[in-house]
């Protein structure tokens, strides 16, 4: 609002000064017309109300719940979610029953996938040729296998890549979380003993018989005439214990089962077929970490950081176990664990090709830089 001046002159008889009120009057005027502008713009405390009005303090109150919405704290947001979007991308990944299969589970529970935008749905399988299909078809968006499926499906000209490392062997025999069984009163008491007899693996022609070749053949034994038979982890350990198969090749927590009911270990393939070797591997095909690499590199990050905190956690693990492998908690407890995560480890890979070769499961291993995904 601006303000307005009023003058007023006194009524005179005298005519000369009536003239000179009436020219002063004009005067005046003229100087109201000339300062009425600068009053408005002269006057800022009645106009600051309204120009000001965000600075009010009732709409700084409305103003700092917008800030703190617990929706945006609960939403995974655009940095989270893999493509940006702000929603968690769904996968399912087929994986080997046992401890692999566990393991990830557990990292699912403990939100290490849905922390970098991942929605995983796991589905476990015998093995790790059995996934193959299923990233084939498009069933899995990954999966979880061994280094040597992904080398033998490559081989085969499917299209198929290692994306992740799965489990490692551990540096000594003893703590390892794989090991061939044989009940407390087998007559086999040794390496040497296995010679001639059947052997149950749950694949044939893969991880585990390369490795049982392999640490044989490290422990200067014959390893010729060994019969393997495929068999599924759950059916190993009863099948031994009623005579029907010689020894098993078994892993966590059939390994911790079979120890149960009094078996005893002969040799762990994996570890001395190289101390701390990588077993398995999760995988992808060609067209999907093309078309997605960011859900690949997503997924690499939350199985890296399930398996530290497993490293720093143990026994939260193994706690875990009782109710994801439906384990008595004392068997859970004495659970040989590996390593799990990162990258994949070339030098291993290179190691069971040319023992692949060796053993004549392909005659030419396919380059390693064709099998494993470079980020």
């Amino acid at each position: 609002m601006s303000r307005s001046r009023k003058f007023a002159s006194r009524p005179r008889k005298v005519a000369s000064i009536l003239a000179l009120a009436t020219v002063l009057a004009v005067l005046v005027a003229a100087c109201e017309d000339e300062e009425e502008p600068l009053d408005l713009a002269d006057d800022p405390e009645e106009e600051e109300p309204d120009a000001e009005e965000p600075a009010d303090p009732d709409d700084e109150e409305d103003e700092e719940p917008e800030a703190d919405d617990p929706e945006d704290e609960e939403d995974p947001g655009e940095d989270d979610a893999p493509d940006g979007s702000g929603e968690l991308a769904s996968i399912t990944v087929g994986d080997i029953q046992g401890i692999p299969s566990t393991f990830l589970q557990f990292a699912v529970d403990e939100g290490f996938l849905e922390d970098e935008g991942l929605d995983v749905t796991v589905e476990p399988n015998p093995g790790g040729a059995a996934n193959i299909p299923g990233v084939e078809s498009g069933e899995f968006e990954i999966a979880g296998s061994n280094v040597i499926s992904v080398y033998l499906a490559r081989a085969e000209g499917l299209p198929m890549q290692m994306v992740s490392a799965g489990t490692f062997a551990t540096e000594e025999p003893d703590e390892d979380f794989s090991h061939i069984l044989v009940p407390e009163d087998s007559d086999i008491e040794e390496p040497t003993d296995l010679e001639g007899r059947s052997v149950a693996v749950n694949t044939l022609a893969n991880i585990a018989e390369v490795t049982i070749r392999a640490a044989l053949e490290r422990n200067d034994v014959e390893h010729s005439d060994i019969e393997f038979v495929e068999m599924g982890f759950p059916d190993m350990v009863p099948a031994a214990l009623d005579g029907e198969i010689d020894a098993v090749h078994v892993i966590e927590p059939f390994q911790s089962i079979g120890w149960d009911q009094g078996m005893r270990e002969i040799i762990a393939p994996y570890a001395e077929t190289e101390p701390g070797l990588a077993i398995g591997s999760y995988f992808s095909s060609d067209e999907y970490i093309e078309e997605n690499p960011e859900v690949i590199d997503s997924f690499i990050a939350g199985v890296s950081a399930g398996g530290e905190y497993v490293e720093e956690n143990p026994e939260e693990f193994r706690d875990a176990l009782v109710e994801l492998a439906d384990l008595d908690p004392e068997v859970a407890d004495g659970a040989n664990l590996p390593a799990w995560g990162g990258p994949v480890d070339t030098e291993s890979a290179e190691l069971l090709s040319e023992y692949m070769v060796e053993f004549d499961l392909f005659d030419e291993a396919p380059p390693t830089d064709e099998v494993i995904y470079q980020p």
